[in-house]
């Protein structure tokens, strides 16, 4: 049987192919009230529809203020895929690609979901006998491993990439605990949030998904540019984010964590940064970086697949025609350049096709692509100083 493999290096000509990529997906504990069934997935476009489905805040708060969250940074209209998770499940299990939850979600989302939060309710789920394990809820680093493995498999088999973020919950207010994500750990498919808007042991992973349901996929959630974050409060554990604790927030971004941060004389509350728990170098550090590969990605197959078992000209020695070489190489780069290089979500696409395989003998057709993408002015010094125009 015919087919396309993609592999990351670290469709009809004039028409732009749609990717929907702000379409976000959660699983999280929940109560069974009005339409919330344990495992059954709920689509969501606005807190209206929530409430439309019997949720309510006194009945199910856990769930409304991670809903509440997304929809205050993405609007009405956003879709957003939600699994209810039963108060027993860990957020382990709810990653657990041979459970019922995350696999569920992402196949009955057909593709579609780009952006994926996964958050525990840890005061319910372990009732105040949380395991800690690097100044975090245990559970919360087993579920990268597994997370890495449901996004690895998606990406590689299904071509429906995704990135995620997880909250980082029971967070012990000592950054001096955690581990550092950016060593020794390679999932740059999901980032970890360690904060929420409410005091406590949560993690505000819709307030995250919002933001990024929002933003172009080559922009950085951290970016201030893009506006203060949509909520008045903003905690790490039982401290609010302010004064003296703005330095515990420095530290936990500097474990590769995400977090809140101010800036002087800016109003409110932004991302730290966007980095995912992979070490700085990897190409997909950044959950920015890795939305466009995705993005590119989609791209790629919707427009390869197409070439599945169609007839290709040869030369009489069994190597590629030339000018199919250019044809076909011409056809992706003008996808992506109409979906991503027109809106600046890219630099620039090549790709190279080598007429000297020999499609006869293997029927394997190699292409490259390659893709150069934005920077980033992370750091920005300025040298500030007096001149005199006379000298």
């Amino acid at each position: 049987m015919g087919g396309v493999n993609i592999t990351l290096a670290n469709g009809n000509l004039g028409s732009t192919l749609q990717t929907n990529d702000g379409v976000a997906g959660i699983i999280l504990n929940a109560n069974e009230e009005g339409m919330v069934l344990a495992g059954r997935m709920m689509l969501f476009t606005s807190m209206a529809a929530v409430a439309g489905a019997g949720i309510t805040q006194g009945g199910n708060p856990f769930l409304w203020s991670q809903l509440s969250n997304f929809y205050a940074e993405a609007g009405k209209g956003a879709e957003l895929y939600v699994m209810p998770v039963e108060s027993t499940k860990t957020i382990t299990q709810m990653c657990d690609i041979e459970g019922d939850y995350i696999g569920k979600l992402l196949d009955g989302a057909e593709g579609r979901i780009k952006l994926l939060g996964v958050v525990s309710n840890d005061r319910v789920v372990y009732d105040g006998d949380v395991v800690i394990t690097n100044g975090l809820n245990a559970d919360v680093y087993d579920a990268l491993d597994n997370l890495a493995a449901v996004a690895e498999s998606y990406d590689t088999n299904k071509h429906w990439p995704f990135r995620a973020v997880i909250g980082g919950t029971s967070y012990q207010n000592n950054p001096g605990l955690l581990a550092d994500i950016t060593n020794g750990t390679t999932n740059n498919y999901a980032a970890v949030l360690i904060g929420d808007t409410q005091e406590g042991d949560g993690s505000a992973v819709g307030l995250v998904l919002g933001r990024l349901a929002t933003i172009a996929v080559q922009r950085k959630v951290s970016r201030v540019r893009s506006g203060a974050l949509n909520t008045d409060l903003a905690y790490i554990g039982d401290s609010a984010v302010s004064g003296s604790v703005l330095d515990e927030c420095a530290a936990i971004a500097g474990l590769g964590f995400i977090t809140f941060v101010t800036y002087p004389n800016v109003q409110g509350y932004f991302f730290s940064h966007d980095g995912t728990a992979s070490a700085t170098t990897d190409d997909y550090h950044f959950l920015a970086r890795g939305r466009i590969i995705d993005k590119a990605h989609r791209i790629t197959y919707a427009t390869f697949v197409q070439e599945v078992d169609d007839e290709v000209p040869v030369n009489t020695d069994g190597t590629l025609d030339a000018g199919f070489c250019k044809w076909l190489s011409q056809q992706i780069v003008n996808q992506i350049n109409n979906s991503m290089t027109v809106n600046k979500e890219i630099s620039s696409v090549s790709c190279t096709i080598n007429p000297a395989q020999n499609i006869l003998s293997t029927n394997n057709l190699n292409v490259e692509l390659r893709i150069v993408p934005v920077g980033y002015a992370t750091d920005i010094t300025v040298n500030l100083g007096f001149r005199n125009p006379a000298l």
